[in-house]
């Protein structure tokens, strides 16, 4: 099984990495962590690992600027900082930097080899090369581990996240994440209300018992290196390439969820990327109050999703099962009239059929539709619901009957009690110590 997984890397990096460079490299490591970088400042290089009892991890930065983007300086501070860190000069446009005692930095300057980078390719393109770069190096036995970790500029890892021992069966994970947040500032207030959004979305995907429900953040994430190859690596996109990547990974194995404290998020707007956090954190800064902004999805989208998931392994083995009469009953005939236009617009009837064609047992056929109703969907399934039917809400609304959150008028509460659902150690949950007390953890 390991030769052929071994085959799967060989097979990725000859057809389909994007490698402009092959460097020959001085030395090894024992980790690789990927972070693209556009218009970054130095301070970047402070949220590295501290420790230096372990020192053998290789961060590849990979500066990049989209061609939407006319500022040829944008990544100049930065650049310029890692030059004169450089510890060795690789070619052009690639060179190994140090700027702490814990890590290496390995500077792929990808606005310097390829120029800018096609505006709907954008962080995807940049991630890619840096993953690509990543399984390349362990490929040719400079990178010991065979995980690739994913991070942002913005974010900080709890040290021993970083030589964690992941699971056999894993695949890919995410990790527990907060935002650094100044509730005294409009800012704070607005990044903490986005952080909810996220936590109640796989909330409802969790509440409607969806395979689907985790969070998908770049800045907090890692993935095998057989199973990266296996779904062809991170897709080519200028935003959301986290979320489709994680996507594909987890229909081939276990996505595993560590508890413990939070790789930490610094709080700012951004148009970096046509959506995600920082536009998002900008739209609700352009209202009043951020806590009265329609932002959050209907509760009923979820109680939809719930119904249809449960109907659905019903309807694949019986052709004769009318879905709509069912959802009527459970969720009154307005709301099922719209949820079986939209399961009709999204080819539902086709996924059946091709779900009992190639499906030799139920559980075979339910895996295949399972596969076809994945992340992607269930997402465009809701926003569907928004558009025609249920509209979004506020978070005073979303929340105001909820039994997790005891003063509608407080977000912290209900971000701490989220956080404590799924095992998370927030900061301020933490009793004054410092994340670095985590309690150990097996090494690689």
């Amino acid at each position: 099984m390991r030769g052929a997984r071994s085959q799967r890397v060989a097979n990725y990096l000859e057809k389909y990495a994007i490698l402009p460079l092959h460097p020959e490299l001085p030395q090894h490591w024992h980790r690789v962590m990927v972070v693209p970088c556009f218009r970054e400042s130095i301070h970047f290089t402070q949220r590295l690992p501290k420790r230096a009892d372990d020192p053998r991890l290789l961060v590849i930065c990979v500066l990049n600027r989209p061609g939407s983007d006319p500022n040829t300086a944008a990544n100049t501070p930065l650049r310029q900082f890692l030059e004169r860190h450089t510890k060795q000069k690789i070619s052009d446009g690639l060179r190994l930097c140090r700027v702490a005692d814990s890590a290496d930095i390995l500077l792929l300057d990808l606005e310097l080899i390829e120029g800018p980078t096609p505006e709907q390719q954008g962080v995807g393109r940049a991630r890619r090369v840096g993953c690509d770069l990543a399984l390349w190096l362990m490929d040719t036995g400079r990178i010991t581990s065979r995980w690739i970790l994913s991070s942002d500029a913005d974010a900080k890892w709890p040290e021993h996240f970083i030589s964690h021992r992941w699971p056999e069966d894993a695949v890919a994970f995410t990790l527990p994440f907060e935002h650094d947040v100044d509730l005294k500032t409009e800012l704070g207030r607005a990044t903490l209300i986005y952080e909810i959004w996220l936590h109640a979305y796989v909330r409802g995907l969790e509440e409607a018992n969806s395979p689907y429900a985790f969070h998908t953040l770049g800045s907090c994430c890692g993935f095998h290196a057989d199973a990266y190859a296996a779904v062809r690596g991170v897709p080519l996109r200028a935003g959301a390439e986290d979320f489709y990547l994680l996507n594909k990974l987890c229909k081939l194995g276990q996505l595993y969820r560590p508890p413990g404290p939070p790789v930490v998020i610094e709080a700012r707007t951004s148009t970096r990327v046509p959506f995600g956090t920082g536009p998002a954190v900008q739209r609700l800064l352009q209202h009043e109050d951020p806590l009265t902004t329609n932002f959050f999805y209907h509760p009923d989208c979820f109680r939809a999703l719930k119904a249809v998931l449960g109907q659905l392994p019903i309807w694949l083995e019986n052709p004769t099962h009318d879905l709509q009469v069912v959802l009527g009953r459970q969720l009154g005939p307005e709301l099922s009239v719209v949820i079986t236009k939209v399961l009709a617009d999204m080819g539902l009837s086709a996924a059946i059929g091709h779900a009992r064609r190639q499906g030799a047992t139920p559980a075979a056929r339910q895996q295949h539709l399972s596969v076809w109703f994945d992340g992607f969907r269930t997402l465009k399934f809701i926003h569907a619901l928004r558009r025609s039917a249920r509209p979004d809400i506020s978070y005073l609304e979303a929340w105001q009957d909820s039994p997790l959150c005891t003063d509608p008028r407080d977000p912290g509460t209900l971000r701490r009690a989220m956080a404590a659902h799924w095992g998370w150690s927030l900061r301020q949950d933490n009793l004054g110590q410092d994340n670095n007390d985590a309690p150990a953890i097996p090494v690689l």
